[in-house]
């Protein structure tokens, strides 16, 4: 079965499209720290999938590789987390590694063009990520910063991230029925009442008449997650700028060609070596504000800010071309006097040619009058007296290909044997069914390889150890096409006092140091588990130690 690949999110398909089973990704995205304050990691949440849809993450960062988790707490409603933390950020804006140069002026940066924010020998205050996606029927996606907890220990979810992640909808070539977009509807908070309705079904593409016609894509932006007041219909407003669009050779990009470097001939890498390719600017800047429904009408006040169409890209006559497109976000900087008072629909949504200021002309806003408390008052506004365009808070960049290769993910997560391990799945794209094996190398203990599916997963119920594990797997797809590719997993748990991934004499002295203590849940140094450090802690890990003979 041909996969689909779409470095952000397919959202519908066409019936008789070429694959019914849809591949993406979140994007590669950057995320500037607005939040004032050092922040010690990036958290994705992704609603109703399960973790085996989660593909490969982009970890050049100054974060690394992200752990990836599930929450399955609602089985019919699951969520996975991916995790990029650190401990200390080393006194810089975004988590990072001793010896890193902290940038002068650090989140006071403009649009990086997917560079300033990928190399972690500096930090600019921006980070850069980007994580694959097998299954799209996911409900919610949330991006977040993370910020120390108030017991100064433990990290937590920070200020929400004001950047968006497009949906794709895919027309195949030749003869075909219209695409559709769903609607999309909430439950009614009055009980006994219908469900309210957000954004009515929209006709993405019509139905083709013409056997001839190209293949083609449309993405659409949904506004950026941000929570709606108590008694607003608004949430807080931003824009964004579509900058790049543009039909590539057959050629897929990888999550790090789509970062925006260049290659020998200072072509940028998303453009396939194409250098005559125009770049689209389709809006200089749309004003977007997450929405609740009016409880009256059900309906948004005001439906165009909620989600951004883009153009329809054409993908050739096979449908097997690739596009990208580039989405830049910036803050929206009007003031209170922009925002409708009752609603907070900002006002100033149109932007000057200088790229700050709102256009000439008078609005009309509605306010809240000081003099008399509950009654409301019309204000006239002249928008080209506001500075309404703010600071850069990030970008998206993707690539959608109706046809993805065969491939692996490019790396699998450092594992605790303290916590469950979501499990991966291992391949994508390609021509199912595959024939997925251990090339080289053995596997972590207690995990197995499915060589159907390619998941890997992990039986608790097997004595764990901790090492560190190199091995290669090797898939094999329908068309006879071949993927090796090499992972170096590092396992921690009992008896790794030091987190050094091996245990040994260091461990050894330090649990020695340690006779007699009390220990809490999952102290590294308490092997056997009875919350009491003794001698026979110390046996155990001898039993255990990575070398032989090292408790002698």
């Amino acid at each position: 079965m041909k996969k689909i690949l779409a470095l952000l999110p397919l959202m519908a398909l066409s019936t008789g499209s070429q694959a019914d089973t849809a591949y993406g990704s979140l994007g590669n995205f950057d995320a500037v720290n607005d939040t004032g304050s050092d922040c010690y990691g990036f958290e994705i949440e992704i609603d109703d999938v399960r973790s085996a849809s989660i593909g490969g993450t982009y970890s050049y960062n100054h974060y690394g590789m992200p752990k990836i988790r599930e929450d399955l707490t609602d089985p019919a409603h699951p969520k996975v987390f991916i995790r990029y933390e650190v401990d200390k950020p080393s006194g810089l804006i975004t988590g990072t590694n001793a010896g890193v140069t902290k940038a002068a002026n650090p989140g006071a940066i403009g649009p990086t063009g997917g560079h300033l924010c990928t190399n972690p020998g500096i930090n600019q205050g921006c980070e850069h990520f980007g994580v694959g996606l097998y299954n799209t029927a996911y409900s919610a996606i949330k991006y977040n910063w993370l910020v120390k907890a108030p017991d100064n220990i433990t990290n937590i979810p920070g200020p929400i991230v004001h950047v968006g992640t497009p949906n794709w909808y895919y027309q195949a070539p030749g003869v075909q029925p219209a695409v559709v977009k769903p609607a999309v509807v909430i439950p009614n908070p009055i009980a006994n009442q219908p469900p309210l309705q957000i954004l009515p079904p929209a006709q993405v593409f019509p139905a083709q008449v013409n056997i001839n016609a190209p293949a083609q894509v449309v993405a659409v932006m949904p506004a950026p997650p941000a929570p709606v007041p108590a008694n607003k219909l608004f949430g807080e407003p931003s824009w964004v700028k579509v900058i790049k669009t543009s039909t590539h050779k057959v050629n897929p990009l990888s999550l790090e060609d789509l970062v925006g470097n260049e290659d020998a001939n200072g072509v940028a890498l998303w453009r396939n070596g194409i250098e005559q390719v125009p770049a689209d600017i389709e809006t200089e800047f749309y004003l977007m504000q997450t929405q609740t429904p009016d409880l009256k009408s059900g309906k948004l006040k005001n439906a165009a800010k909620a989600e951004k169409f883009g153009n329809p890209d054409d993908m050739g006559g096979k449908g097997d071309e690739v596009v990208t497109r580039r989405y830049e976000f910036y803050a929206y900087a009007g003031t209170a006097e922009t925002l409708d008072g009752e609603n907070g629909e900002a006002m100033c949504d149109n932007v000057a040619t200088d790229g700050i200021h709102g256009i000439p002309g008078n609005v009309t806003v509605t306010q809240y009058d000081p003099a008399n408390p509950g009654e409301t008052m019309n204000t006239t506004i002249d928008c080209s007296q506001n500075v309404i365009v703010g600071e850069y808070l990030g970008s998206q960049m993707g690539e959608f290909n109706a046809v993805a290769p065969l491939d692996l993910i490019n790396g699998i997560q450092n594992i605790s044997l303290y916590e469950p391990f979501a499990e991966r799945r291992l391949p994508n794209g390609g021509n199912t069914p595959y024939v997925t094996t251990v090339d080289s190398g053995v596997l972590p203990s207690g995990f197995a390889l499915n060589g159907t599916t390619g998941i890997l997963s992990r039986n608790v119920a097997n004595v764990p150890k901790v090492g560190k594990f190199n091995f290669s797997v090797k898939v094999k797809d329908a068309d006879q096409k071949t993927v090796v590719k090499n992972y170096d997993v590092n396992v921690t748990g009992p008896g790794d006092v030091d987190t050094d991934y091996q245990i040994n004499t260091t461990d050894l002295v330090l649990i020695k140091a340690r006779n007699g203590e009390v220990a809490a849940a999952k102290d590294p140094a308490d092997v056997n588990g009875d919350l009491k450090i003794n001698i026979l802690d110390y046996r155990k890990a001898a039993s255990l130690c990575s070398k032989p003979k090292c408790g002698l």
